[in-house]
């Protein structure tokens, strides 16, 4: 069993978030705006940055295939604006991928892999493991 987040996030910019929208085209599946409290749970904790995010959407027990695989669904449609977002905005994916295995493995299929290369994105991944008996 493993969890699964992928989004998309336009960050760099210091304005509201939701202003994006138009420029997208569509509404984003959520917003952070900075200064907002990160959780209920550390109402301390900031954020630190505006934020526009498309998300896949799914379940976080869907496979991770069929997260990128819907995420490339949604850029593809918006291909046209992220060409127009000003220079100094910054954006790219976000994945965070939990494994509850002892050997996990990774794999996505070319066609997904060259479809984010074909929007400009360079892709590469680091994971990192930590063995329950280390102490980690």
């Amino acid at each position: 069993m493993s969890e699964h987040h992928v989004y998309f996030a336009i960050f760099g910019f210091d304005h509201d978030p939701a202003q994006l929208d138009v420029l997208m085209g569509q509404s984003a599946d959520d917003y952070w705006r900075e200064g907002e409290s990160f959780s209920i749970t550390v109402p301390e904790a900031r954020r630190r940055e505006n934020r526009w995010i498309l998300s896949s959407q799914l379940d976080e027990t869907a496979s991770h295939s069929d997260h990128f695989e819907k995420l490339l669904l949604k850029l593809n449609r918006i291909a046209a604006q992220l060409d127009s977002l000003p220079d100094d905005y910054r954006y790219g994916i976000g994945v965070s991928h939990y494994f509850f295995m002892d050997d996990p493995t990774f794999y996505l299929p070319s066609e997904i892999l060259d479809g984010f290369q074909a929007l400009g994105f360079e892709i590469s991944f680091d994971q990192l493991g930590l063995d329950h008996g280390s102490g980690n």
